[in-house]
């Protein structure tokens, strides 16, 4: 899949063009690593705070990189940059001076948390708040300290090779500008069992995302636990339509039928993949829905950080 950039209001978007049906399967040879993400693909996205600091490198540092950042070379060798100090997309470019690599990776500064009213609102968009105290007194569970602001014209900027930053809105209906929170850990494990699926033989072309992002208040009204992962932007609800394209859940382990057992499938899949030491540490929750008169089956991961399974 190729990437044509596009210049809006003064930023370069960049929009994936080609089949709709094309798993992009592109690496790196050598993986860049941004703010201790290694990332292996060539675009991708991280999430930042107005002038909070961006450390670039290589996984494997030989023969270095050059790097811009908004078409800018770092004043030294460090690789360091700083956040703009308004919120808004902005582009970090790394070349592999060894194998002539190119990774972007798109930055988004986010609107601090601080600016949400005390209606709960942040530019019309409704969040409302987050529990005082975070649960087992864990740090994945504070408030987030901003938000991605999400644009007609931004919605469609890759996040990850095969996913978008609109994919993952909160269901709730609003006109924009939205808002969420996205972790990038999130992405590379979608990502990563994206490729396994494939590289295993099951072609599958990507995820229909049901739900990623919550708001407090949506995930409230859907009546969800305080706690949800989702409400912290490290959690998705997924299937796959790939054959055919249908609006719901493939017959994945093809008995002719499609109902809960091919959630339970992928969830299976999945928990093999954790086995192995696919996520490393970061384990994660599992879950597996069945089909009801307001969707098909489908599959939860989380980034968690501990063993989760339901």
């Amino acid at each position: 899949m190729t990437a044509v950039k596009r210049t809006i209001l003064g930023l370069c978007l960049v929009f994936a063009i080609g089949p709709a049906n094309a798993w992009d399967s592109a690496r790196l040879a050598v993986p860049v690593m941004v703010n201790g993400h290694v990332i292996p693909y060539s675009v991708f996205a991280i999430y930042v705070m107005p002038g909070s600091p961006i450390s670039v490198g290589l996984v494997d540092a030989t023969g270095g990189a050059t790097v811009t950042f908004d078409g800018r070379a770092p004043d030294n060798e460090s690789l360091e940059f700083v956040a703009p100090s308004t919120p808004g997309l902005s582009e970090l470019e790394v070349t592999n001076k060894t194998t002539g690599e190119t990774c972007l990776i798109n930055v988004f500064t986010m609107v601090p948390a601080t600016a949400v009213g005390k209606d709960g609102r942040l530019n019309g968009y409704r969040i409302d708040s987050y529990p005082s105290q975070p649960l087992r007194g864990l740090d994945i569970y504070l408030p987030p300290t901003g938000f991605v602001e999400v644009t007609h014209e931004n919605q469609d900027v890759r996040v990850s090779p095969n996913f978008t930053l609109g994919e993952f809105l909160a269901k709730q209906k609003s006109d924009f500008p939205k808002y969420l929170v996205l972790r990038s850990s999130l992405l590379l494990k979608l990502e990563n069992i994206l490729a396994t699926l494939n590289n295993e033989g099951h072609a599958v072309s990507d995820f229909v995302i049901m739900s990623g992002y919550r708001t407090p208040f949506y995930n409230r009204a859907i009546g969800n636990v305080q706690y949800s992962r989702h409400v912290w932007g490290g959690a998705a609800d997924f299937y796959v339509d790939h054959a055919p394209a249908d609006g719901k859940m493939d017959d994945l382990n093809g008995d002719g039928r499609i109902d809960r057992n091919d959630a339970v499938w992928l969830s299976n899949f999945i928990n093999a993949m954790s086995q192995r030491g696919a996520f490393g540490p970061r384990i994660g929750g599992i879950g597996v829905y069945g089909s009801t008169s307001a969707h098909g089956p489908f599959v939860h991961v989380d980034v968690r950080g501990t063993r989760a399974r339901w």
